[in-house]
């Protein structure tokens, strides 16, 4: 890691160009690349564009610029009073029609799973709370799809609806999107995987 961290010192990638002329931005991709993203991290890997810890101000692009915003599991690692400017800048970067497309813990299925592990908080604690072992790995904020849904509608998009990780366009890669627990011979799908469209 560190050997990609010394490599983005000195060398941005440049920004992809899709052949259908899309802009796609990925934040908190990680050590995720998907060649048609623009990532967005944190942290400084080789394949990220843009590093920031400040998604609440994207200002590198400009009003209507952007096609779809991916995030997955990261919005739950935003503190609760920055929500609200996190997803309206993501609304003000995207094209009307563009979509903001979400993966967060959902709390109806942590539950779930928390009920079947006999009410053992081990079962939920690292999906429910993060792992704790650096401040970008903490968990602020808690979701089912009603207050996703109806936060995605005061910071003003349109339409909210559910995504299918494995039958998409836009997802050719493994995340956590398609988070499973297994708890007592049970399989649980923990992510909440919604769209909102401007």
């Amino acid at each position: 890691m560190r050997l990609s961290f010394l490599r983005r010192r000195f060398v941005n990638p440049s920004h992809p160009v899709n052949p259908d002329g899309k802009v796609l931005l990925h934040i908190g991709c990680g050590r995720i690349n998907s060649p048609e993203f623009i990532n967005i991290d944190a942290l400084p890997y080789a394949h990220v564009h843009v590093v920031t810890d400040n998604i609440a101000e994207l200002s590198q692009f400009a009003d209507a610029s952007v096609d779809l915003v991916y995030m997955c599991h990261i919005l739950e690692h935003i503190r609760m009073p920055r929500l609200a400017p996190v997803l309206q800048e993501m609304r003000r970067v995207l094209r009307a029609g563009g979509v903001l497309r979400l993966s967060v813990p959902d709390f109806d299925r942590l539950i779930d799973a928390y009920k079947a592990g006999g009410e053992n908080l081990d079962v939920i604690r690292l999906s429910l709370m993060g792992g704790q072992d650096s401040d970008y790995n903490v968990h602020y904020s808690v979701f089912n799809r009603r207050g996703l849904s109806d936060l995605l509608g005061e910071a003003g998009f349109r339409e909210v609806r559910p995504w299918d990780p494995r039958n998409c366009r836009y997802h050719d890669f493994k995340d956590k999107a398609c988070k499973v627990i297994s708890v007592g011979g049970q399989s649980f799908e923990i992510s909440l995987n919604l769209e909102a469209v401007k």
